[in-house]
């Protein structure tokens, strides 16, 4: 019945490959395979830069650090999982480092540079050296959970790719260098957890380019500087129990790109900035502790996408908004030992996704409903 119809132009156009086309597609198999077996060897073959070498040894040897096998090879840094960027992370792989040999912009495609550095949660202790200097080509360098110790050098301002500096939970002490403000490529700061003395230096607000900010448990007091206005691409600020004071700044309202912010043990005065209200990517807001100047929770209407909001101790006044119940992503609410009257909306009782909800110290009024969400476990 069918053996008499003709194929039509689109049934032509799909119809089974010709020997021709399978041979395009082998060749195109060889071509690719060639190529990245071809830059594997290449970068296989390639010797890290002796400079860098010589400084990441010097560095180890005063750390008490040891190469790991699976980047030492044949006595070779820049080799195994060196040139493996997932393996950078991996739990067996610490201390580690990853090496790029084929940056377009160096002067030679047969030498490796040094670019991550992790040395993380091994129990070392020292100071950081100058010869980190020598790694000039470093972007990241995590050195986390350690006990290094004494001031954070000036020279690490000298490191002018660095993408990513972590020294958290170290006992650095002494104050913050103001030539970290040298370094303009960074994305995150994470220097919490430390026994640092002083302010946050004004050249921080150069670091245009950051996105992630950690000075919690850090020491670091005084007022945030000015500067810190040009920060726009912030998205993660956390300043806890720190002795830093003054007035929140208005200017972190510009920071629409901020979604998460703590401010909590602090010596801020209040109020929480109206601007505030224009944060509508933040979906973690803590901030407690405040004095002197009270505040109203006017400013949380279209912050609709907060999963933790913690104000508590924070002055805050006047009534729970009735339309709370349109913050469907909260999780946790933490509104105790404030100044919030009136009556509790009914509706914080049938959010889907509130697990954790806390009022208490307040001078709310009105009964508690007899039925409540199967999500919220503690109240």
């Amino acid at each position: 019945m069918y053996g008499g119809m003709k194929m039509s132009s689109r049934e032509k156009q799909y119809s089974a490959p010709t020997p021709y086309h399978f041979l395009c597609f082998c060749f195109c198999c060889f071509l690719f395979f060639f190529f990245f077996s071809f830059q594997i060897s290449s970068a296989q073959n390639a010797t890290t830069d002796p400079s860098e070498a010589k400084a990441l040894n010097s560095i180890f040897q005063q750390w008490d650090a040891q190469a790991v096998s699976l980047w030492n090879t044949s006595g070779e840094l820049c080799t195994g999982s060196a040139l493996d960027e997932t393996r950078f992370e991996d739990g067996n792989n610490n201390p580690a480092i990853l090496c790029d040999c084929a940056h377009e912009s160096y002067d030679s495609g047969s030498t490796c540079h040094i670019t991550h550095l992790r040395v993380y949660a091994l129990d070392k202790s020292g100071v950081i050296p100058e010869d980190i200097v020598a790694l000039k080509y470093l972007t990241h360098l995590k050195i986390d959970q350690n006990f290094f110790t004494g001031n954070l050098p000036a020279f690490i301002g000298n490191l002018s790719k660095l993408q990513s500096l972590s020294i958290a939970l170290n006992t650095f002490y002494g104050t913050i260098p103001q030539e970290l403000g040298n370094l303009k490529e960074l994305t995150l700061l994470s220097i919490g957890h430390n026994n640092f003395s002083g302010t946050l230096p004004p050249e921080l607000g150069n670091l245009v380019k950051l996105r992630e900010l950690y000075v919690n448990s850090g020491g670091l007091g005084g007022e945030f500087p000015s500067t810190f206005a040009k920060l726009q691409n912030m998205e993660v600020l956390w300043a806890s129990d720190t002795p830093l004071s003054g007035k929140i700044p208005e200017f972190v309202g510009n920071w629409t790109r901020l979604k998460q912010l703590r401010f909590q043990g602090n010596s801020f005065e209040g109020p929480i900035p109206s601007s505030f209200s224009m944060l509508i990517s933040l979906n973690s807001l803590r901030i407690s502790d405040l004095y002197n100047v009270s505040s109203s929770l006017d400013f949380i209407t279209n912050l609709k996408n907060l999963t933790d909001l913690v104000l508590r101790n924070a002055l805050i006044s006047g009534t729970i908004p009735s339309n709370i119940g349109e913050h469907q992503s909260l999780q946790i609410l933490d509104l105790s030992f404030n100044n919030l009257t009136g009556r509790i909306p009914s509706a914080l009782f049938n959010m889907s996704s509130l697990t954790y909800l806390f009022l208490g110290s307040n001078s709310l009024s009105g009964p508690l409903p007899s039925q409540k969400s199967e999500m919220l476990q503690n109240m």
